[in-house]
Parts: structure tokens; sequence; C-alpha cells
């Protein structure tokens, strides 16, 4: 099917001769003024409109502004002579995509025709990724009905067509960015970019550069200016993972940021002004590391405007039947497979305390679904390092036992059974190794198994 152009022009000639050039690739209607301009675009839909400055009734100026008014998603190349250049950069401003002089050449008319109608392909499919993204962050894809999860939906429908700034708290695996994520394409800032940062895995020297840019030349390495994630995410929303890791210095700049709205680049003087939504999050306890004297105290109220944390897996352990449909699911469909669970394992995942919390959960149910020789999965079917967790579990963690310490020892066994592989332990546990890391540094356990002397 040839793809619609609307010429707009008061000049027979003119039309004429677009007739001739235009007609073997592409369906071409014809205005002959401004109103039947206007008229055509909303009936037809054309996906490009190469449209004359000078018509009567309306001139291009006025149509253009008209259908910016309007919001019609529409390609629009003017047609304009010398006399009008100045009109012509007019237009451009008003969202016209270029502009053609009359007399013109047909190789470069033709050549601007199909550099639009590709253009228009792209905003096209950027439309329809933007549409994927927001049904992924739908609120129907943050799984769970449990009172828990009913509190974090209320706070996310207050908080989601405001600009005001969040901060999520929860531990590792929650679910954190994908809260922050279903804030901004549920809110009005949808249409902007959202810009994660990972505060954790940026290393200080590159911290300052990553937030805020840096100008050429700044610093030894720095060979052109970058653009950083503040800048980025104009008009849209930044989300600061795991901020508790920022050293002061840079909790410093950021507060000033937050305070004013505006940074320089590393190694600029240039004022940057920036319209941005700021949600952070950590599974770090804020207050206890402002008394250590390693986080800002101001800083801290700067975020804790809208402050809510996410529950664990084992405080709703009635979503874990919905989540486990959920991955299987996603994974069923990404392998080609019809993996299901017996009652006897999902009363296992029920009871099982989930120290990595849904991105432990999601590990298991991939690793299940990859590995799985029959549709389905039983006990013994399960992962050795996971039923010998289990079979720990049982005997280890009782009744009565702190949090605390069922997770140092969830943690330890892990560590044995897989004689204290690090990439593994995180794995199995659904934690990042850092996450994993300081977790062991805060319980005291010992990395290495003891060994006799001889």
């Amino acid at each position: 099917m040839k793809r619609k152009i609307l010429v707009a022009d008061d000049e027979i000639g003119v039309r004429e001769l677009f007739k001739e050039l235009l007609k073997d690739d592409y369906k071409v209607s014809f205005a002959t003024n401004g109103e039947e301009a206007i008229d055509m675009i909303e009936k037809d839909l054309p996906e490009v409109v190469l449209l004359d400055i000078r018509m009567p009734k309306k001139d291009g100026l006025e149509v253009l502004q008209e259908v910016k008014d309007r919001d019609i998603s529409i390609i629009i190349i003017i047609i304009t002579a010398d006399r009008d250049l100045n009109s012509a950069i007019k237009a451009m401003k008003l969202g016209a995509y270029d502009y053609v002089v009359k007399p013109f050449e047909n190789d470069k008319i033709l050549k601007i025709i199909q550099n639009a109608f590709e253009k228009s392909d792209l905003e096209k499919t950027v439309k329809t990724l933007k549409k994927e993204i927001t049904k992924q962050y739908s609120f129907k894809n943050i799984i769970g009905q449990g009172k828990n999860m009913q509190k974090v939906y209320e706070v996310i429908n207050k908080v989601i067509n405001n600009d005001s700034t969040v901060l999520l708290t929860g531990e590792s695996g929650t679910g954190k960015e994908i809260v922050a994520r279903s804030i901004h394409y549920n809110g009005h800032r949808k249409e902007g970019p959202f810009v994660a940062v990972d505060c954790a895995s940026i290393p200080e020297t590159l911290i300052e550069s990553e937030l805020f840019g840096h100008e050429k030349g700044s610093y030894t390495g720095a060979l052109k200016r970058k653009i950083g994630k503040f800048e980025m995410a104009h008009r849209g929303t930044i989300f600061l993972d795991e901020i508790g890791n920022l050293k002061m210095d840079i909790q410093a700049k950021l507060l000033r940021v937050l305070q004013e709205r505006e940074f320089s680049r590393v190694g600029g003087n240039e004022k940057i002004q920036v319209d941005v939504r700021i949600i952070a999050a950590t599974n770090a306890n804020l207050e206890g590391l402002i008394n250590k004297g390693v986080f800002r105290e101001d800083l801290f109220y700067r975020l804790n405007v809208v402050p809510f944390k996410l529950p664990p897996l084992r405080e709703r352990k009635e979503d874990i039947p919905l989540l486990i449909q959920h991955f299987l699911r996603i994974f069923n469909k990404e392998f080609n497979k019809n993996i299901t669970l017996s009652p006897k394992v999902i009363d296992y995942f029920i009871k099982y305390p989930w120290p990595g919390n849904v991105r432990e959960l999601e590990n298991n149910i991939q690793r299940i679904v990859v590995t799985a020789d029959h549709n389905v999965i039983k006990l013994d079917d399960m992962p050795d390092s996971i039923k010998r967790m289990g079979e720990k579990k049982s005997d280890g963690i009782k009744a009565g036992m702190k949090l605390d310490e069922a997770e140092k020892y969830l943690i330890t066994e892990t560590l044995v059974a897989n004689n204290f592989n690090m990439s593994k332990t995180s794995k199995i546990l659904g934690v990042t190794r850092k996450t994993l890391h300081n977790k062991i540094a805060r319980y005291k356990i010992k990395t290495r198994p003891k060994t006799s002397k001889g």
C-alpha cells in the first residue's frame, strides 16, 4: 500500500510538478488553501505534508500552528520562496521537519521526503515501545493482593501525579525499581525519560561525572563533553538506587540539586537547570548512617518527603502463589515450555523464608524451567542447593528465632553448601554480590571453612 502525502499549495504548477514526481511511489492528495489543508489532514491522515507558506484563507504558519494545537501527529515540510525564509525559520520553531526553497531540485526534495518517512517510522516505533513499557509497568504487573501490598498501591496512587520526592526502602530483591518505574509510567511524566542510576555500582571517581556530566578536558580521559544522568532525565524521572552508598561530597552536591534544581558539569561554569522528579531507594538504614556520620541529615530530610517501605516476601506469603504463576508464565513462554509446580513444591515455597525476596524466587523459577526434564515439578526435582537449605532450615531455624539470626543462618548454610563460592551463593539467595558481602560483614560470617592443622 502506498504511503500518503498531502501537497498544500495554491499554485497549480507546483501541484502538477509534485503529481508527476510522486505518483509512482506515493498516494498524493492536494489542497489549494489553508482551510482545505486542515480539513484534508484530519480526514485523510497523511503521514507527510508539503505545505506552502503563502496560501489564501490560512497561510502555512497558521496551518502549522493549528496542527500543533490539535496535537495531530504528522510531519510537515515547508515550501517557501527566498523572500519567505524568515517565515520558514518560524515554521521550524513551530515544529516543521524541514523546508525547501522554490525553485527546488527534484532529487533534493525526494531525499527530504524519504527522510521524513524514516522519521515517521522511528516516531511510531518509539511510541509503540513507550506503550509496551507503560503496559509492562502498569499496576497489574506489580504482583500482590495481600494487605501489605495494598498499602504499597495506596501510596503509589497518591504520588503518581505529583512531583514529590519519594524514598523507597526495603531489603534487596523486594522490587524497589519496579515500583519506581510504575510511579513514573503511570503518572503525568510518563512521556518523559526514566533514568535509573545504581549508585553502588559506579566507581567513586566517576559518580559525579555520571550524575552531572563533565566538560571536555575537565580531567584526564575527558576527551569530549559528557551529558550526565540528571540532564538525560529532564522532564522525566531519575531513580537513584542504593543512595546510601554515595560519599559525603557527592551528597552535598546532590543536596544542592534538590534545593536549586540546577548544577554545573564537572569542569564547567554553566548553570544547567533541570526539571526532574527524584525517586531514591536504599536497603540501608539511612538514620543509622546519619548517626555514624556517613550520611547527611539534611539530605535525608530532602529525600524523605514521601517514604515507604516495601515488605519482604516472608511478610506477604499470601502473594507467593501469584508470583509463582507470574514467573512461570514468563519463563514458560521464553523457553517454550509448559512447566507447573506440584502442590507440595508450592507449599514448600510458601514456607521457605526467601532471604533474597522476590528476586530469589524469580531466579529459582527460572532455574527450574530451564533445567526441567518433565512438566510437573515435584520436591525431588528441586535444585540440590535449595533442597539442602530446606532440610537445614527445618533443623536450624526455629520458632521464636530473631529475623537477623535466621538470615545469618541461611547465608552461612548456603555458603557451606556451595563451598564458599560467592557467585553461586548470591545467585541462590537472589541478591547481588555486593549485598551478600555487606550481609557477611554485618553478621561477621566467616567466609572460609575451618581447616585442621596437622
